[in-house]
């Protein structure tokens, strides 16, 4: 039942149980330590009482019959009720004043000079033995609980009525704080609300305040800040990957609508087939491209294996080959110095693929691309330098987003997607590497990607 409820409601309710339950705790202990603390007062009151008569008794010459017993007058304690008892054979009753039936005669082999106090029914009875003349006496002197039943009806009677109050009073203050207290989240609750997927550059309102619910808004903003990061991401990457698999679907339709126009030699339909092979493979290398950035987009793992980036570099050069000679293009490797970082071999042989297959791609046909590992500075770098068309000065820092060609007809032939530097800048950055990127158009390109020894 309390699971359907608001934590406000929920907390109201708690609230009101512990209060009242500490009420009655508390009531329950004034209760009773009053109820003790007069019979306490009532014990010793008779306590006085008896001793006052036993000095009486021991003082009077005359017989013990005519002893008169005005302690209820003297002490103002009403009732009072006094028994004196003769025990050397038998329990005689020497004092016959009016004493309740209820109240047996005392024991006989009570301790002397003490005082014990017996209840009984509705009364309460103090009981004293002493010797007097070779002759031995039991002295009672009772009461009812008049005067504490009196006492605790009173109580009971103020506890009834003030319980209530306090209890009315702790539900008002309750509520009042619970409900203040949750004013600010249901402030941010409603200010949600009104935040979507078009509304994600509003922000909730926070005071320079440092107590939670301030910090609970600061928290709720950096989360939309990330939203509306990633948000504004994904809108840029569907809506490129779109442009980027739109075009080779497009061409693909064309060949295909155009060769089922009118019967065609073998020819023509293996011309058709080429091409629509050849856009096939870009759309596939598109999609590779684009989980693997999918897959990293948040990655920031530094490697813990050992990569031997003389034998990466080498196995790089060895795979581009084909292709370098497919282009004319002959790669020379300059490796100086052989080291070893911590890392990802394989998606460093990515990176440094990548670069050499665009140092390939835009290269002039005979000429040479460079590709060195050495030591410089405490850094380790590996350098791949080629004498091609160069890149502009104003497009050298937009290389590295997703899908920007520098030349989109060159590319384009080369059968590029735009995503390749996006990809070595992801994989570099993952290993706390950095990019340095230096060329001049129709002189040539040097791509460094740089390690800081003691980052190792």
């Amino acid at each position: 039942m309390l699971n359907k409820l608001s934590i406000k409601r929920k907390l109201l309710i708690y609230n009101v149980l512990i209060q009242g339950f500490i009420l009655v705790i508390f009531s329950l202990s004034i209760y009773k330590t009053l109820q003790v603390s007069t019979i306490d007062k009532i014990e010793s009151s008779l306590k006085v009482i008896i001793l006052d008569i036993v000095d009486d008794i021991l003082d009077h010459k005359n017989g013990l019959s005519t002893l008169d017993f005005d302690e209820e007058k003297e002490y103002k304690f009403k009732p009072l009720y006094i028994r004196l008892i003769e025990t050397n054979k038998e329990l005689k009753v020497l004092s016959p004043s009016y004493f309740p039936s209820s109240i047996p005669l005392p024991v006989a082999h009570i301790q002397s000079d003490t005082i014990h106090f017996v209840e009984h029914d509705n009364y309460i009875c103090g009981e004293i033995k002493f010797i007097m003349k070779n002759k031995t006496y039991i002295l009672q002197v009772a009461t009812d609980y008049k005067i504490l039943n009196h006492t605790m009806e009173n109580l009971f009677y103020i506890l009834l009525f003030i319980v209530p109050i306090i209890l009315i009073f702790s539900i008002i203050g309750g509520y009042f704080l619970i409900y203040k207290s949750f004013a600010p989240i249901e402030k941010i609750l409603f200010n949600l609300k009104n935040i979507n997927a078009t509304t994600l550059s509003e922000r909730l309102k926070s005071s320079n305040n440092r107590d939670e619910i301030s910090q609970l808004s600061n928290e709720i903003n950096s989360l939309l800040q990330r939203l509306e990061i990633s948000f504004d991401k994904i809108n840029q990457f569907s809506s490129d990957a779109s442009h980027e698999l739109k075009t080779p679907l497009t061409i693909i339709r064309g060949e295909i609508e155009i060769a089922l126009r009118k019967d065609r030699d073998s020819k023509e339909y293996k011309d058709t087939l080429n091409v629509c092979l050849d856009e096939i493979l870009l759309i596939q290398q598109t999609i590779d491209d684009l989980l693997f950035l999918a897959k990293n987009e948040n990655n920031k793992d530094v490697y813990k294996e050992d990569a031997y980036i003389d034998e990466i570099t080498s196995d790089a050069i060895k795979e581009l080959k084909p292709y370098a000679k497919l282009k004319n293009i002959n790669i020379q490797s300059q490796i100086k110095d052989i080291f070893q970082i911590k890392g990802h071999s394989k998606l460093l042989k990515i990176a440094i693929k990548n670069i050499l297959k665009n140092a390939i791609s835009f290269s002039h046909e005979n000429s040479d691309v460079i590709i060195k590992n050495y030591i410089e500075d405490d850094n380790f770098i590996i350098s791949i330098e080629d004498k091609g068309i160069g890149i502009a000065q104003e497009e050298q820092t937009k290389i590295f987003e997703k899908f920007y060609r520098t030349d989109k007809s060159r590319n384009k032939e080369s059968g590029g997607t735009g995503l390749g530097m996006a990809i070595v800048e992801k994989i570099i950055s993952s290993h706390n590497g950095k990019i340095d990127l230096k060329s001049s158009e129709n002189k040539g390109t040097t791509v460094k990607l740089i390690f800081t020894k003691n980052k190792f």
